[in-house]
């Protein structure tokens, strides 16, 4: 019985020891240039692939078309010959990659979404006027959209969106398997003296 009530404590603690070593740990930010993109959905393609890097931060995934850049955060080192290969297959190039180690203390806190809307599949087509201002916000200035919604709604949502812009409309699509479709806009990033 003590055996037992010793292997717990030392399970105990090996999971203590592993959890506070990993809400320490240090993040990277990514940093390069981009060239070859045209239209918010080559940008949108592209960072679909980058969200499926092992470690990325999907909500910091930012490819600007406008100024050719590519930002994101990521809990693990992401090789730059991985970055050169996803944007080489997709038929742009990456230039002058940076990399900076952001220690635990100067994490930013998670944020909240400024707008939050959710939409029953069947009553979608009559929230078109919405979902269409909802993407000019985002577009006219560098706010995220999350859009929750089931897979199969991907391509009917994005492409009214982003097809034929010229600005890119930072999205981040995830699939479910609810019957909504949830609109979550987060204002930009403010400007602070850290960085």
């Amino acid at each position: 019985m003590k055996l037992i009530k010793n292997m717990k404590y030392t399970l105990l603690s090996i999971a203590l020891c592993v959890f506070s070593i990993n809400a320490m740990a240090d993040i990277y930010k990514y940093h390069a240039d981009v060239k070859g993109m045209v239209c918010a959905y080559c940008a949108y393609s592209v960072s679909k692939n980058i969200k499926k890097i092992q470690g990325v931060h999907t909500d910091s995934v930012d490819v600007d078309l406008k100024d050719g850049k590519l930002d994101f955060i990521s809990d693990e080192s992401v090789a730059e010959t991985t970055l050169s290969e996803l944007f080489s297959t997709s038929g742009f190039s990456i230039s002058n990659l940076t990399v900076t180690r952001i220690p635990e203390e100067k994490q930013q806190p998670e944020e909240k979404a400024g707008l939050d809307v959710l939409i029953s599949i069947s009553q979608l087509s009559q929230y078109n006027e919405v979902i269409e201002a909802i993407g000019n916000l985002a577009a006219s200035s560098s706010a995220r959209l999350i859009i929750e919604a089931p897979a199969a709604q991907e391509e009917s949502l994005l492409k009214p969106l982003l097809m034929g812009r010229q600005q890119v409309v930072k999205i981040h699509f995830i699939p479910g398997t609810s019957d909504k479709v949830r609109l979550k806009l987060f204002s930009p990033p403010s400007k602070s003296n850290g960085g």
